[in-house]
């Protein structure tokens, strides 16, 4: 049995690419690595010794692995398409224990052949680091032979299966028949993966907060506009779209429970008592991960994110009121923004802002001294290993600016929007305690008994 997933990898690939490439012919111009970074990031992920042991799993169509950066590169250049989608990321992932290593990657070679190999350079690279084995395929967006980019489209998508079951079904594996859902977004798909919320995910926990408290469909419309939705209806499907979202929702792409009808059931089943979606459905732990970290011993930066996250927990399982949840919920979907910058804080020991701005001066410098090292280095063609150090050396330093200028900026906003979170959750409690409180009677109405 084999599942396929693809998406695009977009980055900014210009004129650029020719230092990437070559950067002895550059004559010593210093250019972004942002502006270079995603094809090699993607690149490089797909042929990690770590996951492939040693690249002995590592193919190339068209292209072999060693040479596939500099000739996509090469290739973009000679059309002049070096903007926008630079590259596709494929995967196709294998039932545990069916298949072997050897015939993982032969079969991989052979989609990679029949779907791509007239017209574009190809990568394909094994990994053997989860217990499902899968193949990696990464896609030059440009073509070879005619300068085309590539269409990730329906049809495309569909005959990738196909390619995939019927190479399944020649090596004697087990094939899915009549799979339903399109590959997601690779952001969203990895989100999901690692239990992070994701938009998708806060719609859906939205509406199952609104079936609960609904007696009626009309009931369930009315308070999902009342919550900032936009709902749009063109005959054949129903979409939304919440304040924090840009692109409206298929209601029917949520999921089998999120369809019209499926929300008319479940609230008829709520009004008798009944949870259709929660029936066999296990309640994951969003705040296990903080265990290992003793909050009593917390303090300042790393004591404000460690609260905030958990308090992100207890929302996603509905546990606060819920005005405090529906204040926090553009936030929760930051929380592996935040989460980031927690594990930051909390490996560098960082408590005050002093000693964030230490870290971050440094690392500043470090990056100047470096890039002027570099410098001195490009016309020397036996500094080629040396460049690539530096570089990756830099490209940890300049990431590690970026968290700092952003803890600086959402620290702020954290400490005003958990302030107010919790001024929420005390004004609710204050009210249910006063609803839940025995009225005491006067004499007068104990003389009228």
């Amino acid at each position: 049995m084999a599942t396929t997933k693809i998406w695009d990898i977009k980055g900014r690939i210009d004129t650029l690419i020719n230092y990437a490439a070559n950067p002895e012919k550059t004559e010593g111009k210093r250019y972004s690595e942002k502006q270079i970074q995603a094809l090699h990031d993607v690149m490089d992920y797909a042929s990690d010794d770590y996951k492939t042991e040693r690249s002995l799993y590592v193919s190339g169509v068209n292209t072999t692995p060693d040479m596939a950066k500099y000739k996509m590169h090469q290739t973009k250049l000679r059309y002049g398409k070096t903007d926008g989608i630079v590259a596709f990321h494929a995967i196709q992932s294998f039932k545990p224990g069916e298949v072997t290593p050897e015939i993982e990657h032969e079969i991989g070679k052979r989609l990679a052949k029949e779907m791509w190999g007239n017209r574009f350079e190809v990568v394909i690279a094994t990994h053997l680091n989860k217990e499902h084995l899968h193949n990696h395929f990464v896609i030059n967006s440009v073509s070879f032979a005619d300068g085309k980019k590539y269409y990730d489209n329906t049809a495309n998508y569909n005959k990738m299966k196909q390619i995939s079951d019927r190479l399944c079904e020649e090596y004697n594996l087990s094939v899915i028949r009549n799979p339903k859902s399109k590959g997601k977004h690779y952001a969203e798909w990895m989100a999901e993966k690692n239990g992070y919320p994701t938009i998708r995910g806060q719609i859906r926990d939205e509406i199952d907060g609104i079936i609960e408290g609904s007696y009626t469909t009309k009931d369930f419309w009315r308070e999902l506009k009342r919550r900032g939705y936009e709902v749009k209806n063109t005959g054949k499907y129903i979409a939304v779209k919440p304040t924090y979202a840009q692109k409206y929702v298929r209601l029917d792409n949520l999921g089998k429970y999120y369809t019209p009808d499926a929300i008319n059931e479940r609230i008829i089943a709520a009004r008798n008592g009944i949870k259709l979606l929660e029936i066999n459905k296990p309640k994951p732990d969003y705040n296990a991960w903080l265990e290992k970290y003793e909050p009593i011993k917390l303090k300042g930066f790393k004591a404000l994110y460690y609260h905030y996250l958990y308090l992100f927990g207890k929302i996603r399982k509905r546990e606060p009121p819920q005005r405090v949840c529906f204040y926090l919920r553009e936030e929760i979907i930051k929380f592996e923004r935040y989460q980031n910058q927690f594990h930051f804080l909390y490996d560098n020991d960082i408590e005050t802002t002093a000693q964030l701005l230490e870290i971050k001066q440094k690392s500043e410098e470090r990056i100047s001294e470096l890039t002027l090292k570099r410098s001195r280095l490009y016309h020397k063609p036996e500094a080629k290993g040396e460049i690539a150090n530096i570089n990756t050396e830099l490209k940890e330093l300049r990431a590690k600016v970026r968290i700092c200028n952003n803890i600086l900026i959402d620290s702020e906003r954290i400490n005003e929007k958990y302030n107010e979170a919790q001024r929420l959750e005390q004004e609710a409690e204050l009210e249910r305690s006063k609803k839940n409180k025995p009225k005491i009677k006067t004499k007068d109405q104990e003389s009228t008994r």
